[in-house]
């Protein structure tokens, strides 16, 4: 029998059965990937027909490919390396995911530098979060590799059934220009950290396609790791530098004699002349075959940012200044028929849409110009605007809560963006992040009379926010006024309509959206609900807030959490009614209390 036992991290049990059976212990990708090569050399040990039986009774708790049934790379493989099928996510503990969730979220909400890299991959090591799990939470956020703009790589997955230990191997490579001028690509790449020859593609015609093959000669089998760079230089001989890593794939043994011996390709056809023995086609009869249809995989490159420019922000040291705020710089202006606009800042990533930092060239006005990341959402942008239009129909004091638009345009690639009045305040993130113990209570009642206030105005006009977090809600500490913003996903008349939730909000929305119930002025105030224990530092998985909170505050807040929306509180103003009651109750005559930050 095979040294099975020496992987460390299986054992083997009952050794003196007919039957083996191996069992893979803990969450460890390098055992794994000792044990896959281990057993690679007891198949390359044991050639005869009772090892096709033996290895058919053999149950390996490791992640396998739904096509194939070959053995997963438990951690970063995007693809099955024996035949080329897409692979599924491992799994992760869902407390553990929740928690890794929201570390990155909030480590995003600033960028990710270096520092913040080293804690996550700290915290990844420490919850058993694969860095595939890590890479589809990145994509999730919005926070992924950046965009490759106009290229576009792709890998065949079809070559890589035929890989074998000791042969020549080939990557194949597509590279797309989605752009519109001319470019010329160089890959250099690294296997298993060992460099490659340098391959060039030759110039790429703006929405054309070229390849690039990559020639390799495995000395052992299991899983290997590629990662490399490509350099592109267009006509006007601007350079760009992109990276990818973590493409892994398998290598077979000989033993397990690999469909098809490669000996000759002509490369500009892709097609393979095998002259001993092939599954297309008989080198004895003369017969040439292809390896099959391409089973093309998208690559995700991460755009190499120059060193000036990986950081907008002065470094300082923690004695310094624990958090700089000081906005990523920008600068570029828009006219429009009305006026121009210098921008100067980037202010903030929204869900559909990035938004600038601007003035109002002549009269000094400052401005916040919110764009859309895609045309696509030009239709989310345009209801903003249209809700927005309703809330102002008529004059009431709760306009004052609600963001002003100067003007809309389009960019030259159709994308509607608008211009609003910047507010000179904080989100009740930013606001939470200087406040660690939580906003004390005598402030949580003002924050959420103000939310009420406009809700209820919302609310009487016949509109649902539907996207209500503390994102959404901007906060200036100095005279204690508060805008709801970011409307795009509100729902007017969802009664008469039938129109449905437009977004789900994992941390804030109703038990109701995920449940494809109809919108209703309930589901904002458990939105609200949720915020107010956010701010005041308690517990979103449990509704709990801190102690320091009195609990008749507590009880009044729990009232807008509860699951069913026809048994928690449903209107607004009965609602903003009640808690001025209860100010009074706790705290006595009103009095302004400076929030000091």
């Amino acid at each position: 029998m095979h040294d099975f036992a020496r992987v460390g991290a299986a054992k083997v049990l009952n050794p003196g059965g007919s039957r083996w059976k191996v069992a893979i212990f803990g969450n460890d990708s390098l055992a794994h990937e000792r044990f896959s090569r281990h057993l690679d050399e007891w198949r390359c040990e044991n050639r005869s027909s009772a090892r096709q039986s033996l290895r058919a009774s053999l149950e390996v708790e490791m992640p396998v490919c739904a096509r194939c049934g070959e053995p997963l790379h438990p951690d970063r493989s995007n693809f099955c390396g024996s035949c080329g099928a897409a692979a599924p996510l491992p799994e992760v503990a869902p407390e553990s995911l929740a928690r890794y969730r929201e570390v990155l979220k909030r480590f995003s909400r600033d960028g990710i530098g270096e520092p913040e890299a080293q804690q996550l991959r700290a915290l990844r090591e420490h919850l058993a979060i694969p860095q595939r799990v890590h890479d589809a939470l990145m994509d999730e956020l919005g926070e992924g590799p950046r965009a490759a703009g106009s290229l576009l790589l792709q890998l065949d997955g079809s070559t890589l059934k035929y890989f074998v230990a000791e042969s020549r191997c080939m990557l194949r490579f597509q590279l797309s220009n989605t752009g519109e001028l001319a470019f010329d690509v160089q890959m250099t790449a690294q296997l298993n950290g060992e460099p490659l020859a340098a391959v060039s593609s030759g110039t790429i015609f703006p929405h054309h396609e070229g390849q690039l093959q990559l020639w390799f000669e495995p000395q052992r089998a299991g899983y290997h790791e590629l990662g490399g760079e490509l350099k592109v230089e267009d006509l006007l001989g601007e350079r760009t530098s992109y990276h990818f890593r973590g493409l892994q794939f398998r290598v077979a043994t000989a033993s397990e004699k690999a469909a098809v011996h490669v000996v000759n390709i002509d490369q500009s056809s892709a097609r393979v002349v095998d002259n001993s023995r092939s599954m297309f086609g008989s080198g004895e009869s003369g017969g040439v075959g292809l390896v099959g249809e391409a089973e093309w995989h998208d690559v995700k490159l991460t755009l190499e940012v120059p060193e000036a420019a990986t950081s907008s922000k002065p470094v300082t040291t923690a004695e310094e200044s624990e958090e700089d705020d000081t906005p990523l710089v920008v600068d570029f202006s828009l006219q429009t028929e009305l006026a121009t606009y210098d921008h100067g800042a980037l202010l903030a990533y929204g869900d559909l849409s990035t938004v600038f930092a601007g003035v109002e060239r002549g009269s000094g006005r400052q401005i916040a110009t919110k764009i859309p990341d895609d045309a696509v959402d030009n239709a989310l942008m345009a209801n903003e605007v249209r809700i927005l239009n309703v809330l102002r129909r008529e004059e009431g004091a709760q306009l004052k809560h609600l963001p002003v638009i100067v003007e809309q345009f389009k960019t030259n690639d159709g994308r509607a963006a608008t211009l609003f009045e910047r507010i000179d305040g904080l989100t009740l993130t930013e606001l939470r992040e200087r406040l660690p113990g939580g906003v004390p209570q005598e402030h949580l009642i003002w924050l959420a009379r103000r939310c009420l206030s406009v809700l209820g105005w919302a609310h009487s006009n016949g509109i649902v926010h539907g996207n209500l977090e503390p994102a959404n809600l901007l906060v200036r500490a100095a005279d204690h006024n508060v805008w709801l913003v970011d409307w795009s996903f509100a729902i007017l008349n969802p009664a008469a309509t039938g129109q449905g939730f437009r977004c789900l909000n994992a941390d804030y929305s109703p038990p109701e959206v995920a449940e494809r119930k109809p919108p209703l002025p309930a589901s904002d105030l458990y939105s609200l609900g949720k915020c107010m224990v956010f701010a005041a530092g308690g517990e979103l998985s449990t509704n709990a807030f801190p102690d320091s909170v009195d609990e008749r505050l507590q009880r009044f807040f729990r009232f807008f959490l509860r699951e069913s929306a026809l048994q928690r509180a449903q209107d607004a103003w009965d609602m903003y009614k009640q808690l001025d009651n209860l100010r009074e109750e706790i705290f006595g005559p009103h009095q302004f209390h400076e929030l000091v930050i």
